[in-house]
């Protein structure tokens, strides 16, 4: 069976690194490139970590390409107050030899004329190496197989605002750019479902217990998050968002989903609103947007791919409701 061909575009970002485990040690993908963009952090960071973060796990060989440094026309704000100072959980403050050359922006159209309709893109950031991309040249993005999405609220509040979750707030003109091209086959993983995926307290005190290099490093980087958490809305726990868009790559069971018309505000106090119509249309081009989760058979292929030689305990926590 060919392996699926995997673009992961991220700005990590705490749980973007947890993404990146999650792609990184699955077999069925090939993954073609990290690209980075702005977000949780700032650029250069991101792409420390996302090296850092793939050398862990034994995959030096898939390249970082450093994107867009800044959101199309809004200031930029990172997320530093959710994800640390180093965007990591103010633990490793990785530093990384990491090329401004070739840009993200030109890498991935390259792979995509290469391998049309073959790769598929995972967005996990702003969408503003994509926007970029569609302002250069409108119909490259076209020649992927799908674009997933993890980004925007539909019918639960946002994390930015009333109404905004943090990737489309922090550049909601690239966003609109993005859907407004009315590209093919692309699904959007909103935090309606991701909300849904969180780390527990018990989940992650069973993570500390595995004792090897990969589980300290996943538990040192969710505690901060899980003290903003606290702190903010009295969360037990963290909600990692991204590992969700690989996981239904993986197994698309995982999602349900529903067609809709998807616009982005980009002014005002509904800045980076995801406003989507699910009235009956014969509209082509409209998006899938996830609906409901199943969030344990997602944590059980989470935990049993990023620890498989603890496959016996994760089973038996499972088993005991402990997880």
């Amino acid at each position: 069976m060919s392996k699926i061909k995997l673009i992961l575009d991220a700005d990590p970002g705490i749980d973007d690194s947890l993404a990146l485990l999650l792609a990184g040690v699955s077999p069925e993908f090939e993954i073609m490139a990290v690209t980075i963009v702005s977000g949780n952090i700032e650029v250069h960071q991101a792409a420390c970590n996302a090296k850092s973060v793939m050398k862990m796990i034994g995959r030096e060989d898939v390249p970082i390409y450093k994107g867009c440094a800044l959101p199309l026309k809004r200031n930029y704000v990172d997320a530093t107050d959710t994800h640390g100072k180093d965007g990591i959980g103010e633990v490793y403050f990785f530093k990384e030899d990491i090329s401004i050359h070739p840009s993200a922006v030109d890498v991935i159209p390259q792979y995509l004329r290469k391998h049309p309709n073959e790769i598929i893109i995972a967005a996990l950031g702003p969408l503003t190496n994509l926007a970029t991309i569609i302002q250069h040249d409108p119909q490259v993005l076209r020649l992927a197989k799908e674009i997933v999405i993890m980004g925007g609220s539909v019918n639960v509040c946002g994390n930015c605002s009333p109404v905004a979750e943090y990737n489309f707030w922090c550049d909601p003109h690239a966003a609109k750019i993005f859907f407004d091209a009315h590209l093919p086959n692309v699904t959007l993983v909103p935090l309606d479902v991701t909300y849904k995926i969180l780390f527990t307290p018990n989940m992650r005190e069973m993570v500390r217990q595995f004792k090897s290099p990969l589980s300290k490093f996943v538990t040192d980087i969710t505690g901060f998050y899980v003290d903003f958490h606290w702190s903010q809305e009295r969360t037990l726990g963290c909600v990692i968002n991204d590992p969700l868009v690989v996981g239904y790559l993986l197994d698309r069971s995982i999602l349900s989903l529903k067609k809709g018309h998807i616009q982005i505000e980009t002014e005002g106090i509904a800045m980076g609103e995801s406003v989507v119509d699910f009235r009956e249309t014969d509209i082509e081009w409209l998006s899938l947007i996830a609906q409901s989760v199943d969030e344990r058979k997602f944590f059980r292929l989470f935990l049993s791919r990023l620890f498989n030689s603890h496959q016996k305990e994760i089973d038996l926590m499972i088993e005991k409701r402990m997880i």
